[in-house]
């Protein structure tokens, strides 16, 4: 390249890690090649697959230049993403996982709506459910449960404030099923830092309450993106079951909470303690039910208590209802929750 020209700056950084996904990459890269909005790079990161996934990335690169391509070690998909986030120089950042798709007009209509909306750092699409062979699923994104909690207006173009889906994660697991729903301003991962790389397959869910805390959210009510469920899946369910089992989740709460203090937001306080309950309660109750007697759940009590005085409290003050069968009205909870922070209002355009 001449010196002295100026280097051309790319408006998204489309970023994919793969591990040995090679049979779903042609769908993957063609849905990328096929974009109707084309000011875009492309970064590749590898981890040393060995069912001819690099091979055919390296055949990929050859011919397309807006690619850059690395390999390097096994550390997770969240190390993936993190290379490919250190190289993007786009003004946005769109995350692509290795084994979906997305729509021709997807990151058009994203860019689009970011470009109309600068107090946002994140637009958020739709999602379709894809099966291996790429078939749609009987199964809706819509049933999702912190989908359903919008009602009709996850029909409707709307702004979340900033902390609103926040108290939604940590009440309904996820208020965005995939990443590859996400834009993403680039400039929020200097609010937010990276991903976590200790929690599995469930790092993106931590890494979606620290930036839902600090940017409102842009929602387009339009399918642009794809999800797959396929057999290679299996290890993540079990990677949910254990993270339960293990309270990472609790871990992830904590950490949102000593983030939304640090940034005070969306409140000058922060985020309320209380929030933990309720991936506490999913964690404790399974556990508490299985115990055989009295004696052994004193027990179990008391060794929680060392750790989590306050999560041991938490729990007694619901375990009375619980006891009566009483089913807890999550909705409820979380619109109270959410309207206790001043952060109720989402803004239909």
């Amino acid at each position: 390249m001449p010196t002295g020209l100026p280097v051309s700056i790319p408006r998204v950084s489309i970023c994919v890690a793969n591990l040995n996904s090679r049979k779903f990459l042609p769908e993957r890269f063609e849905s990328i090649f096929q974009q109707s909005f084309q000011d875009w790079e492309l970064i590749v990161y590898d981890s040393h697959s060995e069912d001819g996934a690099w091979e055919y990335i390296q055949e990929l690169a050859r011919s397309e230049p807006r690619m850059r391509i690395t390999q390097g070690p096994r550390e997770g998909v969240y190390a993936g993403w993190n290379s490919c986030l250190r190289q993007a120089r786009g003004e946005y950042v769109y995350i692509a996982t290795s084994d979906d798709t997305m729509s021709p007009d997807c990151l058009e209509k994203l860019v689009a709506a970011l470009d109309e909306h600068p107090e946002c750092d994140l637009a958020h699409c739709c999602a379709t459910f894809i099966d291996e062979n790429s078939n749609p699923l009987d199964w809706k994104w819509e049933t999702w449960p912190s989908v359903a909690y919008f009602g009709d207006l996850i029909k409707t173009k709307h702004i979340r404030p900033a902390g609103h889906d926040c108290v939604l994660a940590c009440a309904l697991t996820t208020p965005y099923y995939s990443i590859t729903q996400l834009l993403i301003r680039r400039s929020l991962f200097e609010k937010t830092g990276l991903f976590e790389t200790r929690w599995g397959s469930m790092g993106d869910l931590e890494w979606q309450m620290r930036a839902t805390l600090v940017t409102p959210t842009l929602h387009i009510p339009e399918h642009l993106a794809t999800w797959r469920k396929h057999p290679e899946q299996a290890s993540q369910m079990n990677n949910f079951y254990q993270a339960q089992e293990d309270g990472w989740f609790i871990e992830m709460a904590d950490a949102a909470i000593a983030f939304s203090k640090l940034k005070k937001s969306p409140t000058p306080n922060g985020l309320p303690r209380r929030l933990r309950r309720f991936f506490l309660f999913n964690q404790l109750y399974p556990a508490w039910n299985q115990l055989p007697g009295l004696a052994a759940r004193i027990g179990f009590l008391a060794k929680r208590f060392i750790s989590d005085p306050h999560g041991v409290v938490l729990f007694l003050k619901d375990y009375p209802h619980h006891r009566r069968g009483q089913r807890r009205d999550l909705k409820k909870e979380v619109q109270e929750e959410i309207a206790n922070l001043g952060r109720q209002t989402c803004l239909p355009l």
